[in-house]
């Protein structure tokens, strides 16, 4: 198994993308903290993992400080180190910069990288008693090359890219890896949920044909690259940022 006796921690784990990486990490032998807003239905949770003690779901807030030293904290008692960070908690936002509101633009920059610098920050003391470890934030195909009318998203998503790419050179010498994944369009609640606010099936179609395979991803998909990623198999990655978008970036 390829995270066999691993702790893994990954943010936004009760739907989509986080949920994949769960699955993924767990059927490869990690013991998973999955952290949210809200947790999954259990009927689903069982289904993916017959009530095994090696899935755990906690409540967390990623821009609320307590809330994630609570969750450190909770792994440091528990286990006593973490191996795998996934940084995949993000939200959505639509609009230019005159159509964005300012509480818009800094919600989302509050969530996705705010959220992110404050996980990890009080994270990485714990990858640290690991020996070394693995770090992957989530980004965006969008976040390398921009779209129209997605200001905040792709502002968000930019900083990431060099989060990730600062990070690695400050922790290699602690054999501590940081990556970053580049998911094109993923078949997940959030980008449905985009397309049900624009609310234009042709635009959807659009979309859809910006990516060389004309096809959006399927959330297991981009899973196996956090895996990885997350693995020993990438142990010369770091500082990278693995686009696994379809093509879409080809054309750009």
């Amino acid at each position: 198994m390829r995270l066999k006796d691993k702790i893994a921690f990954i943010t936004g784990a009760s739907r989509g993308l986080g949920f994949a990486a769960a699955k993924a990490f767990f059927g490869e032998g990690a013991t998973v903290i999955c952290a949210d807003l809200v947790f999954p239905d259990e009927k689903k949770v069982k289904e993916e993992f017959n009530n095994s003690d090696k899935i755990i779901f906690r409540k967390l807030d990623v821009t609320n400080a307590d809330q994630v030293k609570e969750n450190a904290k909770f792994i440091e008692d528990k286990f006593g180190r973490l191996d795998i960070l996934v940084n995949n908690a993000a939200i959505n936002s639509i609009g230019n910069i005159e159509e964005s509101t300012e509480e818009d633009f800094q919600k989302t920059m509050n969530i996705n990288v705010f959220g992110t610098f404050l996980v990890t920050k009080y994270m990485i003391p714990l990858i640290k008693k690991s020996a070394g470890g693995s770090i992957i934030n989530i980004a965006s195909n969008i976040g390398m090359v921009g779209m129209a009318g997605r200001i905040a998203y792709t502002a968000s998503k930019g900083a990431i890219v060099n989060f990730t790419r600062s990070m690695a050179l400050d922790y290699a010498p602690l054999n501590i890896r940081i990556n970053a994944v580049a998911p094109g369009a993923i078949n997940t609640e959030m980008v449905k949920e985009y397309f049900e606010i624009n609310n234009d099936p042709e635009y959807k179609k659009q979309v859809c044909a910006m990516h060389a395979l004309n096809r959006f991803a399927d959330p297991d998909e981009i899973a196996k690259a956090i895996l990885f990623l997350a693995s020993d198999e990438s142990s010369y990655a770091t500082g990278s940022v693995l686009v696994i978008d379809g093509g879409y970036t080809c054309g750009k």
